[in-house]
């Protein structure tokens, strides 16, 4: 099963690669052979069947002495059980697979780190995978998850066209980051999402109170589920404060074409920086959609000789590490990723319950990037 596999953990992938079906993963062989279960055995002096029960925890009238023989064994041996082979067996397994648009973007290694915490805690594993908002690798990775019988698919891939999703969830519990629960296609699949309009509401509402009377939201352009509720999000609450918003969408044409996936982020953002500062409403502070956008936003404004809060306030969305070490600590709207990490697992763990909708609020994170507007 674990050879149907491909090669699919590279942060870029190579020249002439259109998915991850085009070339298997090549397998390393030691070059001694692995111990089985029958060395543990010979070596404990019991028999094979006491070490698949001492090893699936069906140890009943297992005398101490014999499970202590038994661990004895296992780790003089280096054993190491093929979980392939025994959910094979068993049925149970033991993997979770997740899908991220990009690893290259902070949000996402961070939230891997925490679906990873949160399975751990289960004593579940982890498969990760770079889908690049490209649906077709997003399909075959999903086949070869399914072909491997993975636990369930944590996607965060946030795309609008989500019907092979659906497909999916006659196979196994599916969660999904960021999609629509209205149609009924939708309705098998469990979701987990912070409050994308409450966030950029937030954002809006805490530049108006510092006096900000023009804001620029950057965006790259808004074809997933997220972007298009935090736009939603910024235009109601401009309005609603009487605030002069301008949507600024940065397109391919804004930055460089040979990047791949999330890493383009940060060149739109730092090449749309131009945008905010020859825009006729003359904003004095900009909202990015997110962090990494941001970042890029922050550098380009530099490159023009704004100073960030003196001149122009700057507020990011997702709170990623390098929040706190840009220059000067960017004010965000904090993800709850590990609240959101652990309600994803928790569905996977529970296939029978019926799927529903996990919201989650987002936390202002005041830094040194925001500031009263210059005195005109």
């Amino acid at each position: 099963m674990a050879g149907n596999l491909r090669a699919t953990h590279s942060a870029i992938t190579p020249p002439g690669w259109t998915s991850i079906s085009d070339r298997p993963l090549t397998r390393i062989k030691d070059t001694m052979s692995e111990p089985k279960i029958q060395d543990v055995a010979r070596l404990a002096g019991v028999s094979p069947s006491s070490i698949s029960n001492f090893l699936n925890n069906r140890m009943g009238q297992m005398r101490p002495d014999t499970q202590a023989k038994i661990q004895q064994a296992i780790e003089q041996l280096g054993y190491r059980p093929n979980n392939a082979a025994r959910q094979l067996k068993t049925g149970v397994a033991s993997m979770v697979g997740l899908l991220v648009p990009s690893l290259a973007n902070q949000f996402f290694g961070a939230l891997a780190c925490a679906v990873e915490a949160a399975a751990a805690r289960h004593h579940c594993h982890v498969m990760t995978f770079s889908t690049f908002r490209d649906p077709e690798r997003e399909r075959a990775v999903m086949a070869d998850l399914l072909a491997y019988g993975v636990k369930g698919i944590i996607t965060g891939s946030a795309l609008s066209d989500t019907e092979h999703l659906a497909a999916v969830t006659s196979r196994c519990p599916v969660v999904a980051f960021d999609i629509k629960r209205g149609d009924e296609s939708h309705q098998r699949i469990a979701t987990v999402s912070m409050d994308n309009a409450a966030a950029t509401t937030l954002a809006v509402e805490h530049l108006a109170m510092l006096g900000h009377r023009a804001v620029a939201l950057v965006t790259p352009p808004p074809y997933t589920l997220n972007r298009q509720e935090r736009i939603r999000g910024f235009k109601q609450a401009a309005a609603a404060a009487g605030v002069k918003g301008e949507l600024i969408i940065a397109d391919a044409t804004d930055g460089p074409t040979d990047l791949h996936g999330d890493t383009r982020l940060f060149e739109l953002g730092r090449s749309a920086a131009a945008r905010i500062v020859t825009s006729s409403a003359h904003p004095t502070a900009a909202i990015a959609i997110n962090d990494m956008m941001a970042i890029g936003v922050g550098v380009g404004l530099k490159q023009l000789g704004r100073r960030i809060p003196a001149d122009i306030s700057l507020i990011g969305i997702d709170d990623i590490f390098f929040c706190a070490a840009h220059d000067p600590p960017l004010t965000t709207l904090r993800q709850p990723i590990q609240a959101m990490a652990d309600a994803a697992l928790q569905r996977i763990l529970t296939p029978d319950e019926p799927a529903d909708g996990a919201l989650f609020a987002p936390e202002l994170i005041v830094r040194s990037s925001t500031a009263t507007p210059p005195q005109s």
